[in-house]
Order: structure tokens, then C-alpha cells, then sequence
């Protein structure tokens, strides 16, 4: 069932609010935030629509709503903004990877770093013939969604195994783009219900390459997703000199 204008954009403020706060929204907190032009109750019946259209759940009897898996894929295909990378960023993500132009290993390293600061996530970043690096696990500390032990022990399993972290990059790439997005039960992992990996692929030096970055499913995909394009693309210009 098609979502009304009024439904997109409650649900699109919604999902805004639950990547900054990483917390179930309320009609009324959501009223109030967004200063929107319709009642608390208003809102309210129409989160219980979004709810029984798959959207939103409530986690707790008496809490707010939080996004589902569904909820997401709608926003990023036809909801959000991508944000533009500054000509800053970009000068601090080529500055990162530039002096590694020559070595295809350091280059992927450098880049996994990269991706790691400029996201505040997880940076990965492999080639189909063995090599894997990792950069940025500490970050994970900081994101919410990361205090639950069962769910950072399965990122840490999944980065800690380079054959199945392979093996669910090459799946998600299988389509003609050289972007993709998983976002939690695509990523068909026990435990990994609150993780996205946004990953890219490249050509670099005749061999298949895959960066990404691994955090949490209310990832900011606006800006995320141009980082690791903007990367991909790089990477395969740089990739010449190799």
C-alpha cells in the first residue's frame, strides 16, 4: 500500500529524530521537535497506521516508535536528501589515501581509516584475493546500538572472519551498482538486527575491491552514502598508479 504525502512526511520526521536521538519517538515529542502543524493525536493515528503497514514498531507498551528495517529502505529510495561532500571533506579523504597511491594494501588501509573517521562508524575495506583491513573498532563505543553485547559480538565475529565478510559483500554487489546498503535482517546474520553496512566496489590494479562501512541501522545515509562513493570513486582513479 502507497504511503499519503501525510504519512511520508511523518514518517520521514520520525526517522530524522530516531538518527539524531537513537531514541523511540513519541507523537507528542515529535509535534513539538518538528514544530509540526498538526495535532499530537493526529500524529499519533497515523504512527498506529505506519505501524500496521510494517514502518514503525514499538519496542515497549509504553514507549515511542522506532523505524524498521522497511521503514529505512523506503527513506533512502524515496524520502532523503543526499547531502553534498565539501570540497574540505574531500580534500581530507584524498589527503588520506594519496601517499598510499602506490601500494594497493596501505592504499585499502588508508582508505579503511578513512572511512572510519569521517563516518564515526566501522571502516572495512577487502580485496577478493585475501587481503582485509579494519579500522575504527573502538568507535563502536560510542554508538548506542553497540551497548547491546549480543549485537557487538556478532559485528565482531563478522569483521573477525574474512570468508564470510566476503562472501556477504560479493552477494550484496551482485547487482550492476557498485553501491549497496544492507540494512539489518538483509544483512542475515544473527543479532545484527540494529547494523547497516553501506559498502562500495572498485577496480583497482585488476582486482575486485570492496570498502565499506559497518554502524548502526539509523546510519545517517544522506551524507553516508556519498562518502563512500565519493571513496570508490577514488580509490579507482588512484588505482591507476598502481
Amino acid at each position: 500500500m502507497a504511503l499519503t504525502h501525510r504519512q511520508s512526511e511523518i514518517l520521514k520526521a520520525i526517522i530524522e529524530e530516531y538518527i539524531d536521538s537513537a531514541q523511540p519517538i513519541a507523537s507528542v515529542e515529535l509535534v513539538a521537535r518538528r514544530r509540526l502543524p498538526v495535532s499530537g493525536a493526529t500524529v499519533r493515528n497515523i504512527m498506529s497506521d505506519l505501524v500496521q503497514m510494517g514502518y514503525l514498531q514499538m519496542l515497549h507498551v509504553s514507549s515511542g516508535r522506532t523505524p524498521t528495517d522497511m521503514a529505512y529502505r523506503y527513506y533512502i529510495n524515496d524520502l532523503m536528501a543526499e547531502t553534498e561532500i565539501s570540497v574540505l571533506d574531500e580534500v581530507a579523504l584524498k589527503q588520506k589515501v594519496w601517499n598510499a597511491r602506490y601500494e594497493l594494501e596501505r592504499l585499502l588501509r588508508n582508505a579503511a581509516q578513512a572511512l572510519s573517521d569521517a563516518s564515526g562508524c566501522l571502516g572495512i575495506a577487502l580485496t577478493t584475493d585475501g587481503y582485509y583491513s579494519f579500522a575504527g573498532v573502538g568507535k563502536m563505543l560510542d554508538i548506542p546500538e553497540f551497548y547491546e553485547i549480543d549485537v557487538t559480538k556478532s559485528v565482531l565475529r563478522f569483521i573477525d572472519d574474512y570468508d564470510l565478510t566476503l562472501s556477504i559483500l560479493q552477494k550484496a554487489h551482485s547487482n550492476p551498482s557498485n553501491l549497496s546498503i544492507l540494512i539489518g535482517k538483509e544483512i542475515v546474520l544473527a543479532s545484527m538486527e540494529p547494523v547497516s553496512i553501506v559498502s562500495g566496489s572498485a577496480k583497482i590494479a585488476d582486482k575486485d575491491c570492496f570498502i565499506g562501512v559497518i554502524g548502526p541501522a539509523r546510519a545517517e545515509y544522506g551524507k553516508l552514502i556519498p562518502i563512500i562513493r565519493y571513496m570508490t570513486n577514488l580509490l579507482e582513479e588512484t588505482g591507476n598508479n598502481l
